[in-house]
This record gives C-alpha cells, sequence and structure tokens, in this order.
C-alpha cells in the first residue's frame, strides 16, 4: 500500500510540474511599492506620496482572458492635520498581449470600491473606484513570476454632501492654526491613485 501511494505522489508530481507557467489556471501573489495622487491634479496639492501594499488572486476564464481580484492598501499624510487611509478592492478582466515568450504583458481593466478614512475625525466610507493598469512580468520558473506594475484607480466620491458641521466650525475655532483651516477647507471631488510597485506571484 505505501509502494502504490508512493508510486501515485510521484506520477502527480511529475503530471503537475511537467505544466508550463500558461497551462496553470490560478494565480495568487502580492506587490508592494510606491502609491501616489494623479500628477498636476488637485489631489496631489494636498496628499504627499506614500507607500502601498497589495494582495490579488486571478484565474484563466474565459480563455485567453484572466479574471482578477484584488485589494490593497496606503495611507496618506497630507500638509494638514489630516491622513487619509485608502483600502481599494477591485474586479477586472485581463488580457495577455502576445507579444513576448519569456515574459508576459498585461493590460487590465475593472471595477470596484474604495474603503477612505479620514483621521483624526475617523469618518469614513466607501466609493465606487474605476480600475486600469498594465503589467510587466518575468516568467522566472513554471510557478513563479517577478514583475512590475502600474495601477490607476479613479475615485467617484463626488456624490456625497458635505458634513453639516463643517460649514459653522469656522465660526467655533479659537486657534487660528494655518493646519486646522487647510483641515475645514475640505471638499469632496474625484480624484486618481496611482500604485506602482514590484509585484510577485505564484502559480497553481
Amino acid at each position: 500500500m505505501k509502494k502504490l501511494f508512493l508510486c501515485l505522489l510521484i506520477f502527480y508530481s511529475k503530471l503537475l510540474f511537467s505544466q508550463t507557467f500558461e497551462e496553470l489556471k490560478q494565480e495568487m501573489g502580492f506587490w508592494i511599492g510606491g502609491s501616489f495622487p494623479a500628477p498636476n491634479s488637485r489631489l496631489e496639492d494636498q496628499l504627499d506620496s506614500s507607500m502601498g501594499i497589495g494582495l490579488f488572486y486571478r484565474f484563466l476564464w474565459p480563455a485567453p482572458f484572466q479574471i482578477e481580484m484584488g485589494i490593497t492598501h496606503s495611507n496618506f499624510k497630507s500638509q494638514s492635520m489630516q491622513q487619509l487611509t485608502i483600502v481599494p478592492f477591485y474586479l477586472s478582466l485581463n488580457y495577455p498581449f502576445p507579444i513576448f515568450e519569456k515574459f508576459q504583458f498585461l493590460g487590465k481593466i475593472g471595477v470596484g470600491g474604495s474603503y477612505l478614512e479620514v483621521r483624526p475625525s475617523n469618518k469614513g466610507g466607501v466609493d465606487p473606484v474605476v480600475f486600469v493598469g498594465l503589467e510587466f512580468a518575468i516568467i522566472a520558473s513554471k510557478r513563479f513570476k517577478v514583475g512590475l506594475r502600474l495601477d490607476g484607480m479613479y475615485i467617484y466620491e463626488k456624490f456625497r454632501k458635505e458634513p453639516e458641521e463643517l460649514k459653522y466650525m469656522q465660526f467655533l475655532m479659537v486657534n487660528y492654526d494655518y493646519r486646522l483651516l487647510n483641515s475645514y477647507n475640505f471638499k469632496t471631488y474625484n480624484g486618481s491613485i496611482y500604485n506602482f510597485g514590484l509585484m510577485v506571484s505564484f502559480a497553481f
């Protein structure tokens, strides 16, 4: 019985590891890198660049397309006392461009949502997101891939109404610190966030 089990295990492992990266239907990975507002935008004037991290999972369907699900996290500081935490999640359709043999170049487009929280007031909520991305990766082995990815997220938050308290805060202030004044000038508008970093993934 042990010999039969050992033979089946060897046969299964040879069959599994003989597959090419393209034949493996599922992939899981992570990325880490820079997260920053769109250049020359209103958001860039208020938020500083930050570090971001993300996880993703994708599978082959319908061939040759891929379905990808992911979540990222970034925390932005500003020139005022406020900070902004963004946690976008998305579902995208990926297309592998047939340009290279040893490399993979993906184009992505999708939709999702983003949880935003403004600190120190801890006000937050979920806004709709349009997701686009590019990815260039080196297929290092049959199960391992490393590369670079650029993600862009357009966050739609203009539908939100400003809190009623903001209309009266400027009349209640006793401290005229310019940082506090900047905090009270916050208004909702649509913004774009970009992530650029190193990605690693494993296929199975």
